[in-house]
C-alpha cells in the first residue's frame, strides 16, 4: 500500500527533477527512472518506506525524516545506492521497529558526507559507492541474527566495508567499538594484555604487556590466533576480534594459537583480568636512565616526567644517560607524542601534518626547556614502533638530539580523527591527514630509518604489508646508518644486543660525538 502525505511535510521533488524518482513498483523492489502518472504526485514524496502515519512530526522524527531526505539526494545522483534502500526491503527478519529503516539510511548519509568532507584524499563517489556495494553483498551472506538489532547489524556491515576500503586505518565503529577505543586512551580494560595487529586475516600478537594472562601464558610476539572461543577469526575486522578478547575480569577465553609456519596449532585458556598498562617503566642500568614507553596513552607524558625526576634522584643527579626504549610501541594520542618530544627538545618543529587541502600545513613547534637537561639520549626502535612512536623517533632524529638504534620503524604516517556521530550510533574513525618530520619527510610507508642498524632478524610485518595501506610519497629512502655489529662487535651474544650497544655507546662518549657527527 502507498501511503501519501502532505507535501510540505516531506518537502516534496523540486520541479527539476521532471518526474525522474525513486519510487516503488513491488513491496520488495525500487527503482529510478521516469514515472508512470499514476505515480508522479506519490513519487513526488520519495517514499523509501512504509509510512505508518501523516500529519506534522516534530523533535526527533523530524530530524530523522531531514536524515531520510540526505540519503533521497545521495540517491538522485547515485542512483546505484538504491540497493542500500532495498536491502531494508528485500527482508522480513526480525521485528519491524518503527522509524529504524529512517534511521540507518540517515546514518548511512552522514557517514557517506562525512568521508567526502574530511578524508585525508578527493574521494570519487564511486569509491565509496563501491565499498557500500560491497557491504551489502557481505551482509546478504552474513547470517545475522534475525531480532530487533537486525537492522542496524545489516547498515554496520555496509559502512565498515565502506570505510575499511578506504584504507587500512579507517573505520566505521559500532558504540560498542567507540567505548573500547574510549577506555584504551584511558588506559584500563578488561582482557588479556595483547597488542595486535592483523595479518592475512588472523590476529597478530606484537607484545604481550608485561605481568598479564597472555604473558603468563607465554603468548609471543609474531604468534598467530586463529579461533577465539572456537570461533574463526578469518573475517573479523581488528576490532571485533579485539572485542571477543576483552570482557569482564574473571571470565576465561580459549584462544587457538600458531607459532610458526609449520607448527601445528594449540589451544591457551585465559582468565581475563583488569588491564592497567602501565605506559612507561623505568631503571638505572649503572649511571645511564632507561626509559621504557609502551603506548601513549592518556598518562604517558605524566608518568614519563615523574620517572625521570625519580631516575635522577636515585642516581643523585648524575644520570649521564638516557636510553628511551619505542620498540613495539604501537603509538596512541597525537598530544601525548608532541608533549614527549617536547620535553627533549629546546626549538623547533615537532612534526607537521597536512590534510586533504596540500596548502594547509598544520605545525607543532617546541618550548625552549628540556627535561633530560641536554645529557646524550638514544631512542630505540624496530618494526613494531609505529604512529606516535614514529613523531617522537623522527623529530628528535632530524633535530640531532638523539642517536636511533634497532631496524626500521612500521611506517605509520597518517592521522585518524575519531568523529563521534551522536545518538548512540558510534563515531567514524578516518584518517585525516599525512604526518611529516621536521626535515619534511613523509614517514608512510618508509618508516624512520635508524642511525645504528640492527641486522637481526626482524619478524615484524610494516604498513606496507596491511590490507589497503595509504600510499606511500617518494621512494623509500636509502639511509646512510652504520652497521650495529661493526659499532659494536662485542654484544652479538647478549640478551638485548640492540640496549647494550646503546648503554656501551652512552658509557664511552660514543654517543655524543656521533650526535656531533650527526649534527
Amino acid at each position: 500500500m502507498l501511503v501519501v502525505c502532505a507535501l510540505t511535510t516531506l518537502h516534496g521533488i523540486s520541479k527539476a527533477a521532471k518526474g525522474t524518482e525513486l519510487y516503488r513498483v513491488s513491496r520488495n523492489t525500487w527503482r529510478m527512472g521516469l514515472l508512470p502518472p499514476a505515480f508522479l504526485i506519490a513519487a513526488s514524496f520519495a517514499l523509501i518506506f512504509q509510512l505508518v502515519a501523516c500529519g506534522s512530526i516534530e523533535g526527533d522524527r523530524d530530524v530523522i525524516r531531514r536524515g531520510h531526505l540526505s540519503f533521497e539526494k545521495l540517491v538522485r545522483v547515485h542512483p546505484e545506492l538504491i540497493s542500500v534502500a532495498n536491502i531494508f526491503d528485500e527482508t522480513s527478519l526480525g521485528p519491524q521497529v518503527p522509524d529504524e529503516r529512517l534511521q540507518q539510511l540517515a546514518l548511512f548519509a552522514k557517514v557517506f558526507g562525512l568521508a567526502q568532507r574530511e578524508y585525508v584524499e578527493i574521494l570519487l563517489p564511486e569509491r565509496l559507492i563501491t565499498g557500500a556495494l560491497n557491504g551489502i553483498k557481505t551482509a546478504q551472506i552474513t547470517e545475522l541474527q534475525p531480532d530487533v538489532n537486525y537492522l542496524r547489524n545489516m547498515m554496520t556491515v555496509v559502512l565498515q566495508h565502506m570505510i575499511s576500503d578506504l584504507d587500512a586505518h579507517s573505520d566505521y565503529l559500532t558504540p560498542a567499538d567507540y567505548e573500547q577505543i574510549q577506555v584504551r586512551t584511558r588506559g584500563e580494560f578488561g582482557g588479556i594484555g595483547l597488542e595486535m595487529t592483523m595479518e592475512h586475516g588472523l590476529v597478530k600478537c606484537i607484545t604481550s604487556i608485561e605481568d598479564t594472562p597472555a604473558q603468563r601464558a607465554g603468548i609471543r610476539p609474531g604468534d598467530l590466533i586463529s579461533h577465539i572461543n572456537g570461533e574463526p577469526v578469518l573475517g573479523m575486522t581488528l576490532i571485533q576480534a579485539v572485542k571477543k578478547m576483552r570482557g569482564s575480569a574473571g571470565s576465561a577465553i580459549v584462544v587457538t594459537v600458531r607459532r610458526g609456519m609449520s607448527s601445528e596449532a594449540f589451544d591457551v585458556r585465559l582468565v581475563r583480568e583488569i588491564i592497567r598498562i602501565k605506559p612507561v617503566s623505568a631503571r638505572a642500568e649503572g649511571d645511564i636512565g632507561y626509559i621504557r614507553i609502551v603506548t601513549f596513552n592518556e598518562r604517558t607524558y605524566r608518568s614519563m616526567n615523574r620517572a625521570i625526576a625519580g631516575l635522577s634522584r636515585e642516581l643523585g643527579g648524575r644520570m649521564n644517560g638516557l636510553v628511551i626504549d619505542l620498540r613495539d610501541n604501537p603509538g596512541g594520542l597525537l598530544d601525548q607524542a608532541l608533549k614527549v618530544s617536547d620535553a627533549f627538545l629546546v626549538e623547533g618543529e615537532i612534526v607537521s601534518t597536512v590534510g586533504r587541502h596540500r596548502d594547509r600545513v598544520r605545525r607543532f613547534r617546541a618550548d625552549p626547556e628540556d627535561l633530560a637537561s641536554g645529557i646524550p639520549i638514544a631512542v630505540l626502535i624496530n618494526g613494531g614502533s609505529a604512529s606516535a612512536s614514529e613523531i617522537v623517533s623522527g623529530a628528535l632524529k632530524d633535530h640531532g638530539r638523539v642517536v636511533v638504534f634497532g631496524q626500521r620503524s612500521f611506517g605509520k604516517g597518517s592521522v585518524q580523527t575519531v568523529i563521534p556521530l551522536g545518538q548512540g550510533q558510534g563515531a567514524l574513525r578516518l584518517t585525516t591527514a599525512r604526518y611529516y618530520t621536521p626535515s619534511g619527510q613523509s614517514i608512510q610507508v618508509h618508516g624512520i630509518e635508524p642511525d645504528i642498524i640492527s641486522v637481526e632478524a626482524d619478524p615484524a610485518q610494516r604498513e606496507k604489508n596491511l590490507r589497503n595501506p595509504l600510499s606511500a610519497e617518494g621512494q623509500v629512502r636509502k639511509g646512510n646508518g652504520a652497521l650495529m655489529e661493526e659499532v659494536c662487535p662485542d654484544v652479538s651474544g647478549g640478551e638485548d644486543p640492540i640496549l647494550l650497544c646503546a648503554l656501551h655507546m652512552l658509557r664511552s662518549g660514543l654517543l655524543s660525538v656521533e650526535i656531533q657527527t650527526l649534527n
